[in-house]
């Protein structure tokens, strides 16, 4: 073992199916064979993983990209400089309502919303509008955290259909392991969460899916493994080891033909406990929508292979969201740094390629807004001063 004093690496972790490198890392020897021993620690909220992080209880985490970045900007708590050299998937987001608010706005509507699901949040707005003059509560939605691109999507989402997130709504922040039963009691209206659990609401027969992050923003940054930046400066090969033992775990994961095993590993009782069919579902991107309905094709639902480096024009995409959503000051660009830069000597990238640009992560966005990482500014007051698009 090349790493005495390091061998073992607490990586923090929560229920989704996304965390599937890290425990593949694990569970298939990989993290061995990097000469490391990764020790998967489930947490049952974001919050907990950024404090287990920031107190360094853990050496590293899945994380949202815009948590990360809210640590290392110092405004999600403490600031703690973060290194975020491997995104951990793309996509994964589900948008549910329940049925009976499904119910009701298609009943507004007259009839199903037939058109794309990006625009969906019109079934919202009716009924939202209906409470309104009834004197009733605003509709009620969760997402995970408030530093997350759950939440940013559902807000989009919101304001696309013409729904103030901030005053025609109530949007507050519920662990996703209480997503499900907050839904079947009535608590909330709906939510913007990892998969399974629209999935499990789905199965369950009291939502409907109604908007993915793939009709949303399909290749905006998702999870991303995070490191404290003093700890990586401290064990740099520790750290490379890790990335690599993950990195495999992703390339795995990604594969189409492990993807029956992948979901028999992720049912086990000590990481999602969900059956292994429902997983199924999400690792082919055929997830299902509605309650008694098929599997319907939703192409990049969730996915792991394909191109997982960080860039900073992600962590730049991120931040515009922030600026948009009035959780960031203008002027934080300068700050970034490296902070979404894989180590190049894990992933063979070029040391002196500049990676603020590479692929758009706004790119094929529902909203039809241009982005341009050189710009956010620009992009933000490409809005409405409601946020509203």
């Amino acid at each position: 073992m090349p790493f005495d004093k390091y061998s073992a690496v607490r990586a923090g972790y929560v229920a989704l199916t996304d965390c599937a490198p890290l425990i593949v890392a694990q569970e298939l020897g990989f993290d061995r064979q990097a000469g490391i021993k990764l020790e998967p620690v489930l947490l049952k909220s974001w919050t907990a993983v950024r404090d287990g992080l920031a107190f360094e209880q853990l050496e590293c985490a899945q994380m949202p990209g815009a948590l990360a970045l809210a640590m290392h900007l110092g405004i999600s708590g403490l600031r703690v400089p973060v290194r975020a050299p491997l995104m951990l998937g793309h996509g994964g987001n589900a948008i549910t309502v329940s049925t009976k608010l499904y119910e009701e706005g298609v009943a507004l509507l007259g009839g199903e919303h037939e058109g794309p699901r990006g625009e969906s949040g019109v079934l919202v707005r009716l009924v939202a509008e209906q409470r309104k003059l009834r004197g009733e509560r605003r509709i009620r939605i969760g997402a995970v955290h408030a530093f997350s691109s759950h939440n940013y999507e559902v807000r989009a989402w919101l304001a696309h259909a013409g729904i103030d997130p901030d005053t025609d709504v109530e949007l507050i922040v519920v662990p996703r392991s209480k997503m499900v039963e907050a839904l079947a009691t009535g608590e909330i209206d709906g939510f913007c969460v990892g998969d399974p659990w629209g999935q499990l609401a789905v199965e369950a027969g009291i939502g409907h899916i109604v908007a993915t992050k793939a009709d949303l923003y399909p290749y905006s940054p998702e999870k991303v493994l995070a490191f404290r930046d003093t700890w990586v400066k401290g064990h740099q090969d520790v750290a490379e080891a890790t990335v690599k033992a993950i990195a495999q775990g992703l390339e795995w994961a990604g594969q189409e033909e492990n993807h029956e095993e992948l979901a028999f590993i992720l049912s086990n009782k000590d990481y999602l406990n969900v059956p292994a069919p429902i997983l199924m579902r999400t690792l082919s991107c055929k997830p299902q929508l509605a309650p008694g309905a098929g599997e319907t094709l939703v192409p990049r639902y969730l996915e792991f292979g394909g191109d997982c480096l960080p860039t900073k024009a992600g962590a730049l995409w991120l931040l515009a969201q922030m600026r948009r959503w009035g959780q960031a000051e203008a002027g934080f660009e300068k700050d970034l740094g490296t902070i979404f830069q894989p180590f190049t000597r894990v992933i063979g990238a070029d040391p002196e390629q500049d990676n603020s640009v590479n692929e758009d992560p706004g790119r094929m966005a529902f909203d039809g807004v241009p982005f341009t990482a050189s710009d956010i500014e620009a992009y933000r007051h490409n809005f409405a001063a409601s946020g509203q698009s």
